[in-house]
């Protein structure tokens, strides 16, 4: 349990970011319309478009710093931040702007460039992309922390940057930042992978009991697929298949009947809580399942997305859902 000062910090935090100043919080930016880009085969061969279209996301220009590079404002003790997947979410956006327009280049490489100065060499001559606030999960996140979501997306946008540069520093850097996937998060310092009962995950959230967040650990995946196609790289190839297995074994785990959960932390500890999807994420699940059936032909893909969609269409489903989420955050958060 969480001391009472931390769950009151929690609480106004979110107060402020989620009702008081919304459009000017984090969650103006998360909460932007989802959607897949339609892929054709150079798409998938080549690393073009993204799996997800982020074009939404590029209009966010609440706060920058002096280069331009997006911050999210998180409000309360956390303040104002640099996240670095949001901001290879906004470069992803303007690349398939530019895939239309060229005249989008300069707006793309401008958050694209993060990723140039803000990585952490560590053992192994790993480079990280961390996150450089505490942060609230089922265990609190002592800053820095590192994600397979964040070196995922920052690989996906530097393969980009050096498709359109030439330039061979973003080469350098996504496999430096390929190496996190390498190594497990519990052995070692830049680590981002959890093998459990034969099945690999990529981990969003570095814990002492692995969680397994779905829409992080699929992001992530993306990235190593991507890596796996531009750079014909053996590694990432064998990663890629070996975590499809995992997402078939495993998507029933995330299904509660009506309505999808976050995470899936009973797979080490039954007694864990289920901590239902908000409404945001349940969208998320399963436009990332339609995208996983684009990149993939498999029809188990397509199957949950129509499953997931689907809950979304009852009233009822989403009432129930969200005041058991309530319920999970003033209990355990």
């Amino acid at each position: 349990m969480k001391s009472v000062k931390n769950r009151k910090a929690y609480f106004s935090r979110i107060i402020n970011a989620y009702i008081l100043n919304r459009r000017d919080s984090n969650i103006s930016f998360w909460h932007t319309p989802l959607c897949v880009n339609e892929l054709d085969e150079s798409d998938i061969s080549g690393v073009r478009r993204y799996p997800m279209n982020f074009t939404a996301k590029t209009a966010f220009n609440n706060h920058t710093d002096r280069e331009g590079v997006i911050m999210l404002n998180y409000h309360g003790t956390i303040g104002l931040q640099y996240n670095p997947n949001a901001i290879a979410q906004q470069a992803l956006g303007f690349y398939d702007g530019y895939l239309a327009d060229p005249g989008k280049k300069d707006a793309f490489l401008k958050q694209a460039n993060y990723f140039l100065k803000a990585g952490r060499r560590v053992r192994d001559d790993v480079v990280l992309w961390e996150y450089n606030f505490p942060f609230e999960m089922r265990n609190c996140l002592s800053s820095p922390w590192r994600s397979a979501l964040a070196q995922g997306q920052a690989i996906s946008t530097l393969i980009r940057a050096h498709r359109i540069t030439g330039n061979e520093i973003y080469v350098d850097l996504a496999h430096k930042g390929y190496k996190a996937f390498h190594y497990p998060a519990r052995e070692h310092e830049a680590g981002v992978l959890d093998e459990q009962d034969g099945f690999m995950w990529l981990e969003e959230y570095i814990l002492d009991l692995p969680n397994h967040v779905l829409n992080g650990f699929i992001w992530a995946l993306w990235g190593v697929r991507e890596y796996a196609v531009y750079f014909n790289d053996k590694h990432a190839h064998s990663l890629w298949q070996s975590c499809i297995k995992t997402l078939e074994a495993h998507l029933d785990n995330y299904d509660l009947g009506f309505w999808t959960s976050y995470d899936w932390p009973q797979g080490y500890d039954k007694e864990q809580p289920v901590m239902p999807s908000s409404s945001y994420y349940q969208r998320l699940h399963a436009v990332q399942m339609l995208a996983m059936y684009n990149l993939t032909g498999q029809k188990i893909f397509l199957e949950y997305h129509n499953k997931w969609q689907g809950y979304l269409e009852s009233y009822w489903k989403i009432m129930t859902s969200q005041i058991w989420k309530a319920y999970f955050k003033l209990r355990y958060f």
